[in-house]
């Protein structure tokens, strides 16, 4: 009996490569997605602490210079956290157009697996078949032979 062979194995292999590169890819937006919000929860982070403090310090207040200082600090990270933001909108998209990627190379490889499983099927039907018709004759030859050899024994015990 001859062995299973899938004519497209090279093809479902390059589609299993292409989806573990896609994978890859979509690993790599996850990190980046998740370094920018921690990024931007240090910012918010930043911020609350400068306001604790500049709440502290106004008590004290003798001079204005740094109160200015604090205020502008204040709004540059305001503006810090709203880029921030615009960049985690922009990596969620890309991440949601790469996990639309996966989808489709999931999709095409395991259209090639079907596939494969189908011949699979069918070539094991066919072997199945064709094991049958050889222990079919090898069952009538043996049915023949023990037939022909009574008969010899018959007429020579008589």
């Amino acid at each position: 009996m001859k062995r299973f062979e899938f004519s497209l194995e090279a093809l479902l292999e390059k589609r299993k490569r292409e989806e573990e590169a896609v994978k890859l890819e979509l690993a790599d937006k996850n990190r980046e997605v998740t370094q920018a919000q921690n990024e931007l929860l240090d910012f918010e982070r930043e911020l609350k602490e400068l306001q604790e403090l500049q709440k502290r310090q106004r008590e004290n207040v003798t001079d204005v210079q740094p109160l200015k200082w604090s205020v502008s600090y204040r709004n540059k990270l305001k503006l810090d956290m709203i880029k921030k933001g615009g960049d985690i909108h922009k990596l969620q998209t890309d991440r949601a157009d790469i996990r639309k990627k996966l989808v489709k190379a999931t999709q095409k490889k395991r259209a090639i697996e079907l596939l494969r499983e189908n011949r699979y099927q069918e070539w094991l039907k066919e072997n199945k078949h064709i094991e049958q018709v050889f222990l079919d004759d090898v069952s009538q030859q043996g049915f023949i032979r023990k037939k022909r050899s009574a008969k010899k024994k018959k007429p020579s015990a008589a």
